[in-house]
């Protein structure tokens, strides 16, 4: 207990003195280069490698110490993240080998910059506000705030105010020049006395130099006669040129005394194969019983059927049985003429050939698989078993890659049905205008379900496997009643005090059956009219409508607003119901405007004043219009000096069909020299404006006259005696 208490205290003082704030984790780019079939890449616990198939194309392998981890197809651009770490292919050169991109995944420790601070050999020398200044074996490395750089083994982070480290993995390329793969798939055989049977062994170079291939056998019964061939030819070495493949056979000729369990070694280069050979004991039922193949091991595509001939014949009547053993996921099935079949009666001396279907799974593994059939034989002589091995050798796989589904929505008819809603698992599409849907999902069971108004809803499942692309049709039915209206516009503009034009609504059948539809109008103002009409000129008045399936029809709504109506706003609701009694609603905005229409006249359009006194007039305003005439105001402009009163300077409105009046008062200042003066007069209102002008005529008084002319008369008599004087001289 006294360690385990120091061990804690002494952890604590530790972390005291490293102040972490927060780890968290990121993706880091820690190899960019291509990598040869052979070639090693360790990436901390992780180890990369690419190899080939017999077809050229690349496929990525990704282990974890000693566990086998996973594998994808190097395709370009794809991208698989297994664990911590995550690998990019590019693209494949011949010569370079496959380009790829790894990223790791890496926890950051993120440390408070201050001076003086120590954690993971590196210390804090100086903090400023954009940079920070580093020591780091002996070396100063200065960061820019929201700068990375890199140092041995370590990527750090300079936010501004904290350093974040990151510990990266160790990288190693080991470079190889060939990369041999051997597929023998057999562990266990069963064998009869006097058989010889040939196994193949597939030797695949997938380096792009050439290699010598040594084979040899290690052990084997002492009277057996054991050999790997090559054409019919007994080898023990050869060589095999870059990216090709090399197919041996192993021959093992059993001794007619042959019995028990024996044991067979062969090597390839390195690598070492065991082979269990368990010698039935023959019996007298079994000696005419024939089992031929032809074929022992085929090359498969995944998602590709292989088709096995097996031909089976006796000596005597019996009834033939087939059983079949394959991977898991795998369907296989005997066919015989065409017929899926498991049992079938067989005469003496007769013969039947059946076919071992296998169907191989799209995300089926790379490499050789076997296919057990056992052979049962039974007649009156008795029963026996014959076992028989094929071999499938899959060079391409779809494991893991996403399905593709292209999906064509119909309706009854057979023409496709745009933007319905298609609904898988939890998302929502759309189909196209042309009622098309191509979506990539993950391999897996979907229920699909298409639905849009005025159609039944469909639903189908679909199973899709990895990287399968299918097509899938699926009918939708329309309702047996549906409808749509359409309106030229939701605003409806009307002006009072004249004709209303008509408003076009259009009825389209979208069901199958045809149907009649009732109109009504909701909402409308008291002692307002309105009425449905078949053409824009007809007054005749419609109040239903018959309309064929798969047709539409246009009606004409006209509104005919109360004289005494205010211009504005008014929302009314077209209402159509069908006889199957479905009902549309549709919301209406009347736009109700009115004629704008001031007219005034001036009660004096002459005024004769009297220099320093005032006379009165009237103005009158009237609203010929069907809308209010609102802020009426009126102003005067007159000769500088002169006074001018309005009285009310403003109207704040008036009604249509309704007058208003004003007094204007002029007052001519005193000694105005007499003559033709102009006082203009404005009206202005939120909607319209008058100005005119009164005629001011303005007079002295009477001794001002007199003054006056008497002036003139001593002005004339003045020029005359002048005249006079000038004349004589």
């Amino acid at each position: 207990m006294k360690k385990i208490f120091l061990s804690v205290v002494l952890v604590s003082l530790l972390l005291m003195n490293f102040p972490v704030l927060s780890s968290s984790d990121k993706w880091v780019v820690v190899y960019t280069g291509y990598l040869k079939p052979g070639d090693i890449l360790s990436v901390g616990d992780y180890t990369i490698t690419v190899r080939q198939s017999i077809y050229g194309s690349p496929y990525i392998f990704i282990k974890k110490g000693s566990e086998w981890g996973t594998f994808f197809k190097a395709d370009f651009g794809a991208s698989l993240e297994y664990e911590n770490i995550r690998v990019t292919p590019g693209s494949y050169d011949s010569e370079k080998g496959l380009f790829v991109v790894v990223n790791y995944k890496v926890t950051s420790e993120e440390h408070k910059a201050k001076p003086g601070l120590y954690f993971k050999d590196f210390e804090i020398l100086n903090v400023t506000n954009n940079t920070v200044k580093i020591k780091y074996s002996g070396k100063i490395l200065t960061l820019l705030a929201n700068s990375s750089a890199r140092i041995g083994s370590y990527l750090l982070e300079f936010t501004g105010s904290t350093v974040v480290l990151y510990e990266l993995p160790k990288v190693v390329v080991s470079r190889s020049g060939t990369e041999l793969v051997v597929s023998f798939p057999y562990r266990e055989i069963t064998v009869f006395p006097g058989e010889t049977i040939q196994l193949p062994v597939f030797v695949t170079n997938n380096g792009s130099e050439k290699v010598t291939v040594k084979a040899g056998i290690l052990s084997a019964p002492a009277d057996w006669d054991v050999g790997l061939y090559y054409q019919g030819v007994e080898i023990g070495s050869m060589d095999l040129e870059g990216k090709s493949t090399l197919s041996l056979e192993l021959r093992i000729s059993i001794p007619q005394n042959a019995s028990g369990v024996h044991y067979i070694k062969f090597s390839i280069n390195d690598e070492i194969f065991t082979l269990k050979v368990k010698v039935k004991e023959p019996k007298g039922v079994e000696e005419g019983v024939k089992v031929y193949t032809p074929i022992l091991v085929q090359e498969v595509e995944a998602g590709e059927s292989a088709r096995f001939p097996l031909v089976i014949s006796t000596p005597y009547d019996a009834n033939i049985s087939i059983s079949l053993h394959a991977p898991t996921n795998w369907k296989a099935y005997s066919t015989y003429q065409n017929m899926r079949v498991s049992e079938v009666s067989l005469r003496k001396g007769e013969s039947v050939v059946f076919d071992v279907v296998v169907e191989v799974p799209r995300n089926a593994d790379l490499g050789a698989h076997e296919i057990k059939v056992g052979i049962a034989v039974e007649g009156s002589q008795g029963s026996i078993t014959k076992d028989i091995m094929f071999v499938i050798n899959v060079y391409k796989t779809y494991k893991g890659q996403k399905a593709t589904l292209k999906l064509a929505v119909v309706d009854d008819s057979g023409m496709p049905v745009p933007k319905a809603t298609v609904k898988i698992e939890n998302e929502t599409y759309g189909t196209d205008i042309n009622g098309l849907l191509e979506v990539e999902l993950d391999p897996g069971e979907y229920k699909v379900i298409v639905a849009k108004d005025g159609f039944e809803k469909a639903e189908e499942d679909v199973k899709l496997e990895d990287g399968e692309v299918k097509e899938l049709k699926i009918m939708i039915r329309k309702e047996a009643y549906y409808f749509v209206v359409d309106t030229e516009s939701d605003v409806y503009p009307i002006t009072l005090g004249s004709v209303s034009s008509p408003f076009a609504i259009t009825i389209e059948n979208l069901g199958r059956n045809d149907d009649e539809y009732k109109l009504g109008i909701s909402g409308l103002p008291s002692n307002w009219n309105a009425m449905f009409t078949q053409s824009p000129e007809s007054t005749l008045q419609l109040t239903k409508i018959k309309v064929e399936a798969g047709k539409s029809e246009t009606i004409y709504l006209k509104v005919y607003p109360s004289l005494n109506a205010k211009p504005g706003k008014y929302n009314i609701t077209l209402i159509v119901r069908s006889s199957s009694g479905l009902v549309k609603e549709v919301p209406i905005k009347i736009d109700l405007t009115g004629i704008y229409q001031m007219d005034v006249n001036l009660m004096n359009y002459r005024l004769t004043i009297t220099a320093g006194e005032e006379r009165e007039t009237t103005i009158n305003i009237y609203n010929f219009g069907t809308a209010p005439i609102t802020n009426i105001r009126i102003s005067a402009s007159a000769p500088k000096g002169w006074e001018v009163y309005v009285e009310p300077q403003s109207i704040p409105i008036l009604d249509p069909k309704k007058p208003t009046s004003a007094m204007i008062r002029i007052k001519v200042p005193k000694g105005t020299p007499a003559g033709d003066y102009r006082v203009r007069i404005t009206v202005k209102s939120d909607q319209q404006e008058w100005n005119d002008s009164i005629r001011v005529v303005v007079r002295q008084k009477s001794t001002s006259a007199y003054i006056g002319i008497f002036l003139l008369i001593l002005a004339f008599v003045g020029v005359i005696l002048m005249i006079r004087r000038v004349g004589r001289r």
